[in-house]
């Protein structure tokens, strides 16, 4: 795919990519994918996997408390609890503004670390990274921007998110409506 091959012009030093079908298979790949490149932001996106896989095992549900007074799970994952980008400083009322919040994700894990009885980095590896073969993937840091992984596991992440089989139907279409 010639697509694939524009990704030669970043000025990066290091690329690789893949493009996942619909139906979860690899169409197509470009560069080295078993490369460890730090996902960033795209943590939450595992992290927020983590949390529907949560909601499914009955270990908490959307609407139960987390976070500051008044906010919920949902908040959280939507970034609508109030909570402040880096710290834990409540600058709005919940579901009243949306701040794109690195420190509510934390909430967020510390939350189902709590609820589950298993430290997050712990129930992320057990519940998706594990299932999932993510085998090269690891939460090195903080659950809105600490993992680390290969283009060939999120290759699979994305192949589970088209055609999920570790998150109930129902829940995943509440999640994502």
């Amino acid at each position: 795919m010639q697509s694939l091959r524009l990704v030669d012009r970043w000025p990066v030093q290091n690329v690789a990519t893949a493009v996942v079908a619909d139906n979860g298979g690899v169409v197509g790949d470009h560069g080295d994918l078993s490369r460890i490149f730090p996902l960033a932001s795209v943590t939450k996106l595992i992290t927020a996997y983590a949390a529907l896989v949560a909601l499914t095992e009955g270990v908490a549900e959307l609407d139960d408390p987390a976070g500051p007074p008044g906010a919920t799970i949902r908040h959280l994952l939507a970034h609508a609890s109030g909570v402040a980008f880096d710290s834990d400083i409540v600058v709005a009322q919940p579901a009243k503004r949306r701040i794109y919040s690195n420190a509510g994700f934390e909430i967020l894990a510390n939350t189902l670390a709590q609820r589950s009885g298993i430290p997050f980095a712990e129930y992320l590896t057990e519940g998706v990274l594990s299932p999932l073969g993510m085998v090269s993937t690891r939460l090195v840091g903080s659950p809105a921007s600490g993992i680390e992984s290969t283009v060939a596991d999120l290759a699979r992440f994305s192949a589970e998110l088209q055609r999920p089989t570790l998150v109930d139907p129902t829940t995943m279409a509440e999640a994502s409506r």
